[in-house]
């Protein structure tokens, strides 16, 4: 494999990951939107580009916030072991 065909295999994957991140990150904004709750600094971790791993940055966000994020994970674990999961 040429230097050409790899970074071309590079970027692909980058390009894949890239979009994988920003739907996860539409996904996390729509499901904290619809119980009232905002990252504001949510978005894709360019960082990443540098070593090849595609992340997401969570953020800063205010403690009233974090609390609400707590508390959607905490009621949607009781109602999945609720349901037996």
């Amino acid at each position: 494999m040429t230097n050409q065909q790899g970074s071309a295999r590079i970027r692909q994957f980058t390009v894949e990951a890239r979009k994988e991140a920003r739907e996860a990150i539409a996904e996390l904004r729509a499901v904290l939107a619809l119980a009232g709750l905002q990252l504001p600094s949510l978005g894709e971790d360019w960082e990443g580009s540098f070593s090849g791993t595609v992340l997401v940055e969570l953020g800063r966000a205010r403690p009233d916030v974090v609390r609400g994020i707590a508390e959607l994970l905490r009621e949607a674990l009781a109602a999945r072991a609720a349901l037996g999961g």
